[in-house]
């Protein structure tokens, strides 16, 4: 699905305030929008042009980390396994002459969750990194977005030395993720037109050129069974994270999400068994109206009008008690099971003879689907109950994991200009029981 091309920026509410360390964050260290993020096991980092955060898991509460005064601030983090002791941050900044020490561009290493830093390479000119479960650090630099001048570089000393690896690869090459299927290589995603991923089948690194980011899967796994994907035809919603709405939406490791989302009232439920299963869902348009304080207290600073954002609106399209816009995720021990909405959006095609002899193309469209529109904005939700039993098997006793799925895709018929696309649920767990 082809996602539009104009972003429309809509930034739920403010997080309640008790979640976050108030007492020694300013509002515009809050509502900043956040550079780069990396989730650990215990703690989510943040970078802004503020400095660097951290926040506990189990607390949610942010705190302003002290770091070198050469080290260059509003930087991103590498890439890691979550379970990694280690936290790695680039960054390239300009100096200020009056600064007591010049900024060092380059790569650095917490091995304490952020409390020092050490600073491990001085590549300034690092685009992208990955501490792949090897061990090894790969990387992409250079002169991106210029289309030239950018490398693929690996390093088996974490950082000392690097390797030029690039080889017969070209474009932009903007990021790199491990390889599924050759273990301890990557794939690169590349741009010269259009979207490329290089794979390279050892450490030769003859690159071959697959089309598209996001055509090639990895291997099934089972973390990626509950993906958070969403997409629209027509109008995608940005909804960007702060440090004070981190925690009020299942951010992860991006900065931005889709804005539409479909969340249970509860995280956990619990039925008899051979119980209906009826879950109340609720559609919420998140948008954080703070998210401009920085760019209005430069405004103020220069006797410029305030910019201002506007809640934005939506039709959602629905079948009350129907579920054909409806799917679900079900994992119980190592069983998943995946039901997706109905896809009457598919057209088939027949071919038909014709009195001249001549074979012709018939394509056989799908009848229009029932529904009904719902306004949604950020302060009127939609809310319905759907029954999960019509989508699972939920007859045994025990946990279930579960997400729910919601797909209008092509299906309107576009006349109402009815918001055309998809979204998930976060995960939440079903008991039965016996």
């Amino acid at each position: 699905m082809r996602l539009c091309a104009s972003i429309v920026m809509s930034l739920v509410l403010s997080l309640p305030i008790s979640q976050v360390n108030a007492a020694e964050l300013t509002p515009i260290e809050l509502n900043t929008k956040l550079t780069a993020v990396s989730k650990r096991e215990a703690y989510v980092f943040a970078s802004t042009p503020d400095g660097l955060f951290r926040a506990p898991i189990a607390t949610k509460r942010w705190e302003h980390l002290n770091t070198p005064p050469e080290m260059p601030l509003n930087g991103k983090f590498a890439s890691q396994p979550v379970t990694s002791p280690l936290i790695l941050y680039f960054a390239r900044g300009k100096s200020d002459k009056n600064a007591p020490k010049p900024l060092n561009n380059g790569l650095y290493q917490s091995q304490n969750n952020g409390q020092t830093w050490e600073r491990i390479s001085g590549r300034g000119d690092l685009e992208s990194v990955l501490h792949h479960p090897s061990g090894m650090l790969y990387a992409t630099a250079g002169a991106f977005p210029n289309l030239q001048g950018n490398f693929i570089l690996r390093s088996e000393d974490m950082g000392k030395s690097w390797r030029d690896i690039t080889g017969n690869a070209s474009g932009a090459l903007s990021g790199v993720i491990p390889d599924p299927y050759h273990p301890g290589l990557v794939l690169v995603q590349g741009w010269s037109g259009r979207s490329y991923l290089w794979e390279a089948e050892d450490e030769n690194f003859h690159w071959k050129a697959k089309p598209g980011w996001r055509t090639v899967r990895p291997k099934p796994q089972k973390h990626l069974f509950f993906e958070r994907t969403s997409a629209s035809s027509n109008r995608y919603h940005t909804y960007r994270a702060t440090l004070k709405n981190y925690f009020d939406y299942d951010f992860g490791n991006f900065t931005e999400v889709h804005a539409l989302e479909v969340v249970p009232l509860k995280n956990h439920y619990e039925f008899a068994r051979g119980e209906r299963i009826v879950v109340p869902v609720r559609v919420v348009f998140h948008f954080d109206g703070d998210i401009l304080w920085r760019e209005r207290r430069t405004a103020a600073e220069k006797g410029q009008p305030f910019p201002r954002l506007i809640a934005p609106e939506e039709k959602l399209v629905d079948q009350p008690g129907g579920i054909d816009f409806w799917g679900l995720r079900v994992e119980r021990g190592d069983i998943q099971i995946e039901k997706r909405p109905a896809e009457r959006r598919i057209v088939s095609a027949s071919v038909e003879d014709t009195k001249n002899g001549k074979n012709a193309t018939k394509l056989n469209l799908p009848d229009p689907a029932t529904y009904k529109t719902f306004k949604l904005t950020p302060t009127s939700p939609y809310e319905r109950n759907l029954e999960l039993n019509r989508f699972a098997d939920f007859s045994e006793p025990g946990d279930y994991r579960v997400q729910i799925l919601y797909d209008s895709a092509s299906y309107p018929d576009g006349l109402e200009r009815v918001w055309d696309g998809r979204f998930t649920s976060p995960v939440f767990t079903i008991v039965i029981r016996p």
